[in-house]
């Protein structure tokens, strides 16, 4: 059994048709990036290449890939044990949960396992649709069924300290010495974008796949406050908007001067000769949030929020100097770095605070992630807001202030401001943050300097937003 990606660029290979069962091989008739389960004399499978059709025409690039491993791992399972999907038994079906849970050497997270589950309900779905079988092979009672998981650990919730996140920013990632001066034996590449990204992740909350995928446009050259519409590059595509504070737009505005300007015309060349692989952008309307442009012939127009991440590190806008990617975080190849390359520069940046400044780091140990930033930010902006709301009450007791509205006890709460920023869907996510809140220091003064101001908090921001609309 093997797998396969549609390439359009590449001949595909003949598939039937879900509906005539006829054989087509033309890659127009396919979703690009859709993934193909095929046998060992190299034919398509299915149910699975029906499937994938459907699911491919509203689903990421990079969430079609991970489907296509987990289908693969599914149905070679399956095929081990002498079955099918079609075929396929409750005890089948435990005995993946168990191989994928328990008996592996490494057992697989909550949240991979439940990604494979919306690829095995999926394709069952279709099979009962499709009358290819009368019923899913599980009987679920109430929540409970083959699928469930028979544990559920909480998330790893790792947030750095004030002291922590300061060392990890300018020795890990900007090369400095532990005394704060420039290391002359430091060879780390690009430490501005470094920076500016790592300060995106902590200051906004955003994932690793929303800020690396941004494009230089959608966050805009100015000295206030500024918000991002994230829905194609958010997690189930779940649209949400963030704010990004002042210090880290002036972060984000260095590195464009500097070191995304030197990448931009290093790369002129190579983009150019390379247009025909590109999407080549010919309109920006920035005030109205559009791009058009054309790829392999075919023009599209697509609004920022909704431009999918496949097409955003491909992205390149033509100017009088040449072509110019349209990324916000580049490379020495004019396009957007990598996930792999960012968790790489993490990874490097963590091993040198651990070597260098290991009394700085209190004991931590562990490697820190993007995804660590991103429960920076929870932990530290639920402190905040708690303190907030803890203080307004106490006003309010005092008899300083007259009693909440409806709408300010929404606009001010900790848990649902916190909950709407981050995108979770489940409530019980953010609840999980409450028991970190006292073990962190406030991380407010420096990176949310624009919330904690004089002049106005966060929450009179938030009361002020909701008046305004």
């Amino acid at each position: 059994m093997h797998l396969r990606f549609v390439d359009r660029r590449l001949p595909a290979a003949s598939a039937p048709d879900p509906l005539t069962g006829e054989v087509y091989a033309s890659s127009r008739s396919l979703p690009d990036g859709m993934p193909l389960l095929l046998d060992d004399r190299w034919r398509p499978l299915e149910p699975w290449t029906t499937y994938f059709r459907i699911v491919g025409a509203t689903t990421a690039r990079s969430t079609m890939r991970n489907y296509g491993y987990d289908a693969l791992r599914f149905a070679s399972f399956l095929n081990s044990r002498g079955t099918s999907v079609v075929e396929a038994t409750t005890e089948d079906i435990v005995a993946y949960r168990q191989s994928r849970l328990t008996s592996a050497d490494r057992p697989v997270s909550s949240a991979t396992w439940q990604r494979e589950v919306v690829v095995i309900r999926g394709i069952y779905r279709l099979l009962v649709q499709t009358g290819q079988i009368q019923r899913e092979p599980w009987i679920t009672i109430g929540r409970t069924s083959a699928l469930s998981r028979p544990w559920r650990s909480e998330p790893d919730i790792r947030p750095l300290t004030q002291t922590q996140w300061a060392v990890f920013r300018d020795v890990g990632l900007a090369g400095c010495t532990a005394e704060g001066e420039m290391d002359p034996s430091w060879r780390g590449k690009a430490p501005l974008r470094s920076k500016a990204g790592a300060q995106l992740a902590v200051s906004t909350g955003m994932r690793l796949a929303e800020f690396s995928t941004l494009l230089d446009a959608e966050l805009p050259r100015t000295t206030g406050g500024a918000s991002i519409l994230l829905e194609a590059c958010a997690k189930y595509q779940k649209r949400r908007r963030v704010q990004v504070p002042p210090v880290t737009l002036r972060a984000v505005d260095f590195y464009r001067q500097t070191e995304r300007r030197s990448f931009v015309e290093a790369s002129r060349e190579s983009l150019w000769s390379r247009r025909s692989e590109l999407f080549l952008v010919d309109e920006l309307d920035e005030s109205a949030g559009i791009v058009r442009g054309r790829l392999d012939g075919k023009r599209s127009s697509w609004r920022l929020h909704l431009m999918p991440a496949h097409l955003r590190r491909i992205a390149v806008i033509e100017h009088d100097r040449g072509l110019e990617a349209m990324g916000l975080f580049i490379g020495r190849g004019g396009l957007p770095i990598s996930l792999r390359a960012w968790h790489a520069t993490f990874a490097a940046a963590s091993q040198r605070v651990f070597e260098i400044a290991p009394d700085q780091m209190g004991g931590r140990r562990s490697r820190i992630t993007p995804h660590d930033l991103r429960h920076t930010f929870a932990v530290v902006l639920l402190k905040s807001l708690t303190d907030v709301a803890l203080a307004r009450e106490s006003e309010r007791r005092a008899g300083n202030i007259g009693p909440a509205t409806l709408s300010e006890h929404i606009a001010i709460n900790p848990r649902l401001t916190v909950q709407r920023l981050l995108g979770h869907a489940n409530p019980s996510t953010t609840m999980i943050y409450l028991r970190y809140i006292e073990d962190t220091d406030a991380l407010i003064q420096n990176v949310f300097d624009s919330w904690n101001d004089d002049s106005a908090t966060f929450a009179d921001a938030v009361l002020a937003d909701r008046s305004a609309q």
